[in-house]
């Protein structure tokens, strides 16, 4: 059981035990937000947050539990609970969390996509230095060569990361890096499937050297109908996959 199911399982409460889980996550969700709560502070005893929050201790137990298991919280033996995320870590996991349980799909992260990263070309273009600019005609360069479909999708998902950085907006940049692991498995996904098609991995790579042009170039029309070709790919693959799904829940919805 990986740690979504388990969140999920314990937030499967009676009512009143749900409403007090929440209230002591949101607690702690709210000090180490705020910085209140740092790098290995240690957290108060059981006892004490319990009486503080008028709950019981088993809720406090439990949610210690979650955020161990997530990362954010470390149990040391005879020691005590301590920190060990910083706040924008700390909401990388918990935004991770929430759209897993809220089943967050592959075509919202699709719509997302296209509208920050159209933005992050227009900015890049004025706020990119020639560093970051090389940067990212290396790794089109490594694109061209590498043929393995796993190495060619992670080369795929930097050339997006490093085009995000080359924004300089900050905002762009914290959200894009707290929704990063989502982001990445989506890029390596419909990479790997789109190698399969030799005509179709040509024509996404050529949109990617044309979104590099136009970036070079200055040229926000250009690029903005390279962005919009290889997002119209993306969805074309997006759709190959959502009717694979259906079929395949078709014929397991006909077993039963």
């Amino acid at each position: 059981m990986d740690y979504f199911e388990e969140y999920k399982s314990y937030i499967s409460y009676k009512k009143e035990d749900k409403k007090a889980y929440q209230y002591v996550f949101d607690h702690f969700s709210e000090q180490i937000l705020s910085g209140e709560l740092k790098l290995n502070d240690k957290i108060p005893p059981e006892r004490e947050i319990a009486e503080q929050l008028n709950v019981s201790r088993n809720s406090i137990r439990e949610v210690m539990h979650m955020l161990e298991i997530n990362g954010l919280l470390e149990c040391r033996q005879g020691s005590g609970n301590y920190v060990r995320c910083e706040p924008q870590e700390y909401m990388t996991t918990f935004i991770n969390m929430v759209m897993s349980l809220q089943n967050i799909n592959y075509t919202e992260v699709y719509h997302i996509r296209m509208g920050y990263e159209t933005v992050a070309l227009k900015l890049a273009m004025n706020q990119a230095s020639p560093e970051e600019i090389e940067g990212i005609h290396q790794v089109l360069l490594k694109m061209d060569e590498i043929i393995d479909p796993e190495e060619s999708a992670k080369l795929d998902a930097e050339f997006h990361n490093r085009l995000i950085a080359a924004s300089h907006n900050r905002l762009i940049i914290l959200y894009y890096s707290m929704l990063r692991n989502f982001m990445n498995r989506f890029i390596v996904d419909f990479r790997v499937k789109i190698m399969e098609e030799k005509g179709r991995a040509e024509a996404l790579q050529r949109s990617h050297w044309n979104i590099y042009d136009a970036l070079v170039d200055k040229d926000f029309v250009g690029g903005s109908s390279a962005m919009q070709k290889h997002f119209d790919i993306v969805g074309e693959q997006l759709e190959i996959m959502e009717k694979e799904f259906q079929k395949k829940t078709s014929e397991k919805n006909q077993e039963i």
